[in-house]
Parts: C-alpha cells; sequence; structure tokens
C-alpha cells in the first residue's frame, strides 16, 4: 500500500547516519536493523506481459545478429512455437561469378552450420523441413520486419527433408588453423569443421547461371532483382528441440559446385552466394501458448503475485512495477541497488536450462523498449558479470539448491525516483531473437521467496 512507501521516505529523513541499507520487496529489514524499520517496505509489483512487437531483422540490428532459429518446437510449459529462417544470398562484387561456355554444373547445396550453443530441448529429436524459392520482387533491405512477417514464397517447395542433426564436430586434418613452434615438435592445430545441415537443390542450377549469363557484371541489386533468397519452414507436427543456424560461419551459404574439362583433364570449382551483414534474414515466430501462460498474462498483477513467466522469441516478458518509488523523489541518492528474481525449479531442467542472461529495459514515451544504462555500461564496459543477470546457485531458507538472478539497477532507480523514467521495468532475454530459453520465476508476493530490490541510500536532508 501506499502509506508504506511513504512511512519509509519519512524515516530515512530521521535516520542519524548519511547512508543505511534496505531490502525493497522482501518483508522486513536484516534483523540488525529491524529496530530502525520493522513494516513492510516500498511495494513491488510483478506479472507477465506478452510483447506484441519484436524487430527481428532492421538495417540497424543486422550487423550484431548471427544465429537463428529455425523449427517447430513443443514447449511443455510454454506451448509450441514454429520459426520460419528467411535470408537473402549475394553475390561476391569482388570475385563476380564468370561461369565458362565449357562448365557443367554438379550440384548446388544449402549449407547452414548450426549453432551448438543455440539449440534447445533434446537434441535427439527429429526435424522435418521444406526449402522455397522467396518470390524474385525485390525484398526491401531498408525495412524492419517484426516477429509475425513473412516474405513471399513459391507455392511448390524446391526440396523436403527429414533428417536427426549430427552434432558430432570433425577435424580437417587438410586445413591448419595454427601452428605452435615454442613446443618441440611443433604443435599443430587443424580447422574443426562443425556440424551443418545441408540439402541439394540442383533445380536452381539453372536460374542462379542464367541470371550470371544475362549479365557478367551483374551488382547484388541486379541479383536480388531476380533471385530472392529461400525460406526454410519446419513443416509436421511440434518435436522436442528448436535448432539454430550460425550465418556467420564461412561454411554457411549456397555452394554451385562445377567442372571443365580439357584434353581429358577435369578442373573442379567452387562458387558460393552468401547471406551477409547486408543481406535479409529472419526468424518469424508463430506462438501457441498454453492456458497458463495465456492465464498468467489475463491475471495482470494479481497472477503475478506467486509465478511470472520469461520466454525468448516472441514469448512473454515480466514486468517489475515500484508503483510508488517517487515518494523518495528529492530525499535520497542511491549508492547501490540490487534487483533479486528467484527460479522456481521445473522438472525438465536438463532438456530445458532456464536463460542464461537477463536484461531490463523500460518503454519510452513512445511506447519502444530501451535498455536501461546500467546494463549497456557494463555490456560495453566492465562485462556483463557486473551488471547480473545470469542464473546463479544458492541455497534456500529450508537447505535446498535453487537457482537466482541478481541485477545492479543503481542508475536506473535513481531515475526512477526523480520521476524521469516511469516506475516499469521488464525482464527479458538477451538477444530474445536468437534464443529458445525460457524461465518461470517467483513473484512480487511468493511466500518464501519473494522478488527484491536491496538498496543502499545516502539521505540527502
Amino acid at each position: 500500500m501506499k502509506l508504506a512507501g511513504i512511512y519509509t521516505a519519512i524515516l530515512l529523513l530521521l535516520l542519524t547516519g548519511c547512508t543505511e541499507s534496505t531490502t525493497v520487496g522482501g518483508e522486513i529489514l536484516d534483523e540488525d536493523q529491524s529496530a530502525l524499520l520493522a513494516i513492510d517496505t516500498i511495494t513491488i509489483r510483478t506479472a507477465t506481459t506478452m510483447q506484441e512487437e519484436l524487430v527481428v531483422s532492421s538495417p540497424e540490428l543486422q550487423s550484431s545478429l548471427t544465429t537463428y532459429l529455425c523449427g517447430h518446437f513443443d514447449d511443455p510449459i510454454f506451448g509450441p512455437v514454429k520459426a520460419d529462417f528467411y535470408a537473402q544470398f549475394r553475390v561476391n562484387e569482388v570475385a563476380l561469378p564468370a561461369y565458362p561456355d565449357t562448365a557443367t554444373f554438379d550440384s548446388l547445396v544449402l549449407i547452414l552450420e548450426l549453432n551448438l550453443d543455440g539449440i534447445y530441448g533434446d537434441s535427439t529429436a527429429t526435424h522435418e523441413f521444406e526449402i522455397y524459392r522467396i518470390t524474385t520482387d525485390p525484398v526491401d533491405t531498408d525495412s524492419a520486419y517484426v516477429s509475425g512477417n513473412v516474405l513471399p514464397i513459391e507455392s511448390t517447395p524446391l526440396a523436403t527433408v527429414t533428417f536427426t542433426p549430427d552434432y558430432t564436430e570433425r577435424i580437417d586434418s587438410t586445413t591448419i588453423e595454427s601452428i605452435d613452434n615454442s613446443v618441440t615438435p611443433a604443435d599443430t592445430t587443424y580447422v574443426t569443421i562443425t556440424p551443418s545441415f545441408s540439402i541439394r537443390l540442383d533445380d536452381l542450377i539453372d536460374d542462379l547461371v542464367a541470371i550470371n549469363t544475362n549479365n557478367n557484371d551483374q551488382s547484388n541489386e541486379d541479383f536480388l532483382a531476380n533471385f530472392g533468397g529461400l525460406a526454410i519452414r519446419p513443416v509436421g507436427g511440434p518435436t522436442e528441440s528448436m535448432l539454430s543456424f550460425n550465418i556467420s560461419s564461412i561454411a554457411t551459404g549456397l555452394q554451385l559446385h562445377y567442372h571443365t574439362e580439357e584434353d581429358g583433364e577435369i578442373d573442379n570449382f567452387l562458387y558460393e552466394y552468401n547471406i551477409t551483414t547486408a543481406s535479409v534474414r529472419f526468424s518469424s515466430f508463430e506462438h501457441e501458448f498454453n492456458p497458463a501462460i495465456i492465464a498468467a498474462e489475463a491475471d495482470g498483477f494479481e497472477g503475478g503475485k506467486t509465478q511470472t513467466y520469461i520466454q525468448g522469441m516472441n514469448g512473454p516478458n515480466t514486468v517489475v512495477e515500484l508503483p510508488y518509488i517517487t515518494d523518495f523523489k528529492d530525499e535520497v541518492l542511491v549508492n547501490h541497488a540490487e534487483l533479486t528474481v528467484t527460479v522456481q525449479e521445473t522438472p525438465d531442467a536438463t532438456f530445458f536450462p532456464p536463460v542464461t542472461q537477463i536484461i531490463i529495459l523500460y518503454k519510452n514515451q513512445e511506447g519502444d523498449f530501451v535498455t536501461i544504462e546500467d546494463f549497456l555500461f557494463t555490456a560495453n564496459g566492465v562485462g556483463l558479470s557486473s551488471f547480473g543477470g545470469q542464473p546463479e546457485s544458492f541455497t534456500g531458507s529450508e537447505g535446498e539448491l535453487l537457482t537466482r538472478y541478481r541485477m545492479k539497477i543503481s542508475g536506473h532507480l535513481q531515475r526512477m525516483i526523480s520521476g524521469e523514467l516511469p516506475n516499469e521495468i521488464y525482464l527479458r532475454v538477451f538477444q530474445k531473437t536468437e534464443i529458445a530459453n525460457r524461465v518461470v520465476l517467483f513473484g512480487s508476493e511468493h511466500p518464501q521467496y519473494p522478488v527484491t530490490l536491496k538498496a543502499n541510500f545516502t539521505n540527502l536532508n
């Protein structure tokens, strides 16, 4: 209630020392301070909220996104989610394709290297994909695309493949990565070949070669006007895992294999069409949330008293509200503030580990999400470990092993107190479009492990 917040502010003015610590959102102060304050402190409210619009591709994002989800994944707690992957391919304008008249074209292979760290769920699950050609109308490279956007594709797939990924890495003994001459004999490290998804698309060969034949000095603008790219779409029922592609890998691309023969001698060649930072590429998500997730959002702060939900892709976020935080305005200076949320353990943690990094954002006046400065400062400087937001183990009050996230928000809390920024913050998966992980958190009024804010203030009066 608001009265509790007012009492807290008044008490801060009466403290004889200039600096005191308080836990906001817990039941009472630590035992050694209970003589100073033995009432509920500043109110914290939590809720599950859906993110209606998630930007999955834009000119500003292209250079920072390197992995993309693809699959039809049945999350036992959150519900099924489908991720289609769309990508443009480009020619190398430094080495334009120039196929001689004597060339014999052998195969065209789509290779997408798997991001082994991004696969979520049961790695033994079988997947079925259809590959489609994006229609040749040039895709707008200057636009932003949001989750749920799709690109037009031809009605008939180029190929269909059913497979169980092989995650075994191999060593290419013909390619040297480095040689350590500081030891005798020298220690040679060979290139590691990461597992990939690959499929032949020979029906595209004539079209790609024809594009080049018509204009040997083509630009990417010419190429994209004739070849819009490819869409990889999961088909069939949902499986037990979501795959992730690493498009920044040198192995990822469309490889056109051909050869020439002269006087009985055969020369083999390869030209690769790549996905670059200038290419439009994104995963488009379609969620079917389980009833518990839908009810959690519908129940708002009431439902968030006991638990909230966070998920990657276009899944839900957790909103944390400090409704009376401006009661401290002009009275205190925040020296340190740390928000703590505790994980509600689920029985499927082996296959579905919790979110590996939580980020905090707020909404500006235009309704856009903005990352808080505390996160940006550490991310661009001393490292994310200083901000927190990674899962860490601790022993609960009954001796049980639990997991929590702790995040430092001192600078942002001060701006909330001043009224400069809203009194709500959002806990979200870091690199949300690239991550399928999720987590269930205890809410603001959980009887044992509520959301807490431990703050240290300096009294300004």
